[in-house]
């Protein structure tokens, strides 16, 4: 089974990973498989689990919840086109190609969870400087299981910064 972690934004870029491993860990901290270092992303946010003929997602006690097409979930078996949210970001998950083709700004749109009802967290104060967003690229980095998102931390509401 192959399982591909599709990143996609509401202005309709993507950006793809395959996930080569039976546990990947996403979330900001340097040692997770998938990092995502913006705010709104728990240190160790979530997981996908892979078998041969399963994946799921589970979270990790994230302060803002994984998602699951609009629904918050602890754990969730995985199908193709299934959109996961986390804090701004919304993923696809396509299994063996499937979907073939995905519409960026509409998966942006129907992924990401109407959190009216929810309250805010609190924000922390951060020590230290805050994480930065990779200069790499999709590009395999050899041995490395580590992969950053090339994350364009300007067109996040600044709203959004814990403050320094």
């Amino acid at each position: 089974m192959q399982v591909v972690l599709v990143r996609v934004t509401e202005d309709g870029r993507t950006q793809s990973l395959v996930l080569k491993h039976d546990r990947t860990v996403i979330g900001r901290q340097t040692d997770c498989e998938v990092r995502v270092p913006t705010p709104g992303i728990s240190r160790h946010h979530c997981e996908i689990l892979i078998d041969d003929d399963n994946a799921t997602v589970r979270d990790l006690g994230s302060s803002n919840g994984t998602w699951v097409n609009q629904d918050r979930v602890e754990s969730h078996e995985l199908k193709a086109g299934d959109l996961i949210s986390l804090g701004k970001h919304v993923f696809v998950i396509r299994i063996d190609g499937a979907p073939e083709e995905i519409d960026a700004v509409a998966c942006y749109e129907d992924g990401m969870p109407d959190r009216g009802d929810e309250p805010e967290p609190p924000r922390v104060k951060q020590s230290g400087p805050p994480p930065t967003a990779s200069q790499g690229s999709l590009a395999d980095s050899g041995d490395s299981s580590v992969f950053d998102f090339d994350f364009d931390i300007s067109d996040e509401d600044e709203d959004d910064q814990p403050p320094l």
